[in-house]
């Protein structure tokens, strides 16, 4: 899904002094080819706009400054003329004159040369050599102001263009980010709603299913009992007959009545918590697990359970074992990956995290859990969750295991090269990555483990306690979304 019609409202820095960035309306053209568009396009047409914005504010200032550059070339230009005409009329004053006799016609007088006087000579010499003195001294201080000039008109530019250039990136890295983080917030919306509107339909679904049911059981049951009435004298066998028929009817569908989780148990009227029958699917057999009617209102479905028991439960188990579930669930065990797969196949589920540490405890709530279908014998259920609350106590440890493949001691499907990350980490099955940030399956601490051991295959949840702090106690939980 690629939208964008409006970008939030930043603050950068322009020319030294901070200018807040409105907000950037994307022109109809861009809004209509959208589709077409991705977000770095996007983005640079923004950051474009944003600096032809500025541009003309940039040239005023520098517009400004040479401005300041030419009219301080002009005083000098000024002075420099004004001391040449005092030199001018001093060697004029002091220049010989010799007056001609004028002729009887009146002709205007001439001034020629002749012999001055040695004074009036040597002052002219002097004159002279100081106003070329003066027009020398005049040319290299031009040069030289001429090149000071020019090299702070290129330092400044070279400044404005890092200074728009860091701009530039800033705004760009901003403008992705928030970008992302709208796309994720109306991602997640979308799938909010389209879950609530299937949830919905999936319960309206089943109760009219439900109503089918009960009128075929309805029409079978009169259709019974016209057929088969008897004659008045054996109403009594007959009607014997009729009950015992109608009861075995009524019983007979109880594995077709079982809730699908422990939400529907809930619905059912299984208000205490413990253990439940539930059956995920038509065409799998009845599960037992822990149903927690309590926490949150109910309706969770334990999906793994530790804790300390006299004998603790060995997780080290083969792939086939995860696949279908152990353990008991009056005390540790695992639900299955089957059994997720088809609880969440088309419905994501809360996850809910409990776990303590000596006397402390946490818990990490997400909006979206579930768990895809086995592929190719031995690879698959491929892990999905997200939402994480930010409220949660515990920290996200399931992000960096999320879009993984289940892996165990005997199927390696983890990203790491080189090894097993079931066998590093005490041999349970989990979605590993390279290795992990959480490992419930891991050894459960002994009562005799020393204490600061570091042990790196125990019960562990880095994102809380951080590296080998073990928990003493962790259970999962998932309820429909």
């Amino acid at each position: 899904m690629r939208f964008v019609t409006l970008l939030a409202t930043f603050t950068v820095v322009v020319a030294g002094s901070p200018t807040q960035l409105r907000a950037v309306y994307v022109p109809r053209e861009v809004q209509q080819e959208s589709h077409d568009l991705d977000p770095k396009y996007v983005i640079g047409e923004v950051i474009a706009s944003e600096f032809d914005r500025h541009v003309p504010v940039l040239s005023d200032n520098l517009r400004g400054e040479l401005n300041t550059l030419r009219n301080d070339i002009s005083r000098q230009f000024d002075s420099l003329k004004h001391h040449m005409d005092v030199k001018l009329d001093r060697m004029q004053r002091d220049a010989p004159v010799v007056d001609t006799p004028q002729p009887v016609e009146q002709r205007p007088r001439q001034e020629t040369p002749s012999s001055a006087t040695p004074a009036a000579t040597i002052r002219h010499n002097l004159a002279m050599a100081e106003l070329r003195r003066l027009g020398s001294e005049l040319t290299q201080t031009m040069n030289e102001e001429v090149t000071k000039l020019r090299e702070e008109f290129r330092t400044s530019l070279e400044h404005l263009r890092e200074q728009l250039q860091n701009t530039t990136d800033v705004l760009a890295v901003k403008l992705g980010s928030e970008f992302t983080t709208q796309a994720e917030e109306s991602t997640t919306v979308l799938k909010k709603v389209f879950c609530l509107t299937r949830n919905q339909m999936t319960l309206i679904q089943d109760t009219l299913s439900n109503i089918t049911s009960a009128i075929k059981v309805g029409n079978t049951h009169d259709a019974d009992s016209s057929t088969t009435l008897p004659p008045t004298t054996t109403t009594t066998t007959t009607t014997t007959t009729t009950t015992s028929t109608t009861t075995t009817t009524s019983t007979t569908p109880e594995p077709e009545d079982m809730p699908k989780d422990c939400m529907e148990a809930l619905i059912y009227g299984m208000t205490h918590s413990g253990v439940t029958k539930i059956k995920p699917s038509p065409e799998m057999e009845p599960k037992k697990v822990w149903c927690d009617q309590k926490v949150e209102g109910g309706g969770w479905t334990v999906m793994l359970q530790r804790k300390k028991q006299p004998t603790q439960i060995d997780f080290r188990r083969p792939w086939q074992d995860y696949a279908e579930g152990f353990g008991d669930p009056d005390g540790e065990y695992w639900i299955g990956l089957e059994a997720l797969y088809k609880l969440t196949k088309g419905n994501p589920y809360n996850l809910r995290v409990e776990m303590t540490w000596e006397d402390e405890e946490a818990e990490s709530l997400y909006d979206f859990f579930s768990v895809g279908p086995a592929r190719a014998g031995y690879r698959g259920y491929e892990l999905n969750v997200g939402g994480y609350n930010k409220t949660s106590t515990g920290g996200d440890a399931m992000e960096y295991h999320n879009g993984m493949d289940f892996s165990t001691f005997d199927q390696d499907n983890d990203g790491a090269s080189g090894g097993s990350c079931s066998e590093w980490s005490g041999g349970g099955g989990w979605w590993f990555n390279y290795c992990y940030y959480s490992n419930p399956t891991g050894i459960y601490p002994p009562s005799d483990l020393p204490p600061n051991t570091q042990v790196d295959h125990l019960v562990e949840w880095r994102k809380w306690q951080g590296y080998y702090t073990y928990l003493s106690s962790f259970r999962m939980l998932i309820r429909p979304n």
